[in-house]
């Protein structure tokens, strides 16, 4: 029985260590918390008492793939949930930081474009017919207002 544990617990670490890998997307933690769940499933599995000539070892490695397939899902949902809402907390707390950093100063305001308007004629040409319409032209472009 204590060689059972021992492989149990080294088998539990290696899983929950490559699961805090993290992924990118949850679809990817999810499979990949399943993959891993389920090969630990498996394993365990084939360890548990595989009954009179081993005629249990094969149901064992399939209900314990299957379990542990499930189980190792909810588990890289949950752990990329965590991440997520940590990066989140993380990005509003820096935005806080920002904002309570620059003492009220804040970034200078753009000025407006001057645009002028200008109204161009119905006119044909060739075959064509072009409705009359306005024609914007930039006249002086954007820039920083002056602190």
């Amino acid at each position: 029985m204590g060689k059972f544990k021992s492989k149990f617990i080294f088998i539990l670490g290696l899983s929950t260590l490559l699961l805090q890998t993290g992924c990118s997307s949850m679809g990817k933690s999810m499979g990949l918390g399943g993959a891993i769940g389920a090969g630990t499933g498996a394993a365990l599995g084939g360890i548990v008492d595989p009954g009179k000539n081993g005629q249990y070892r094969t149901r064992n490695v399939i209900i314990g793939a299957g379990m542990g397939a499930i189980a190792g899902t909810l588990a890289g949902a949950s752990i990329h949930e965590s991440n997520e809402r940590d990066k989140e907390l993380a990005y509003l707390k820096g935005k806080e930081a920002q904002r309570k950093s620059s003492k009220g100063q804040s970034a200078p305001a753009l000025q407006q474009p001057k645009v002028e308007a200008i109204w161009v004629e119905s006119k044909v040409v060739g075959n064509r017919y072009i409705d009359g319409h306005f024609e914007y032209v930039i006249t002086e472009p954007t820039r920083w207002e002056a602190p």
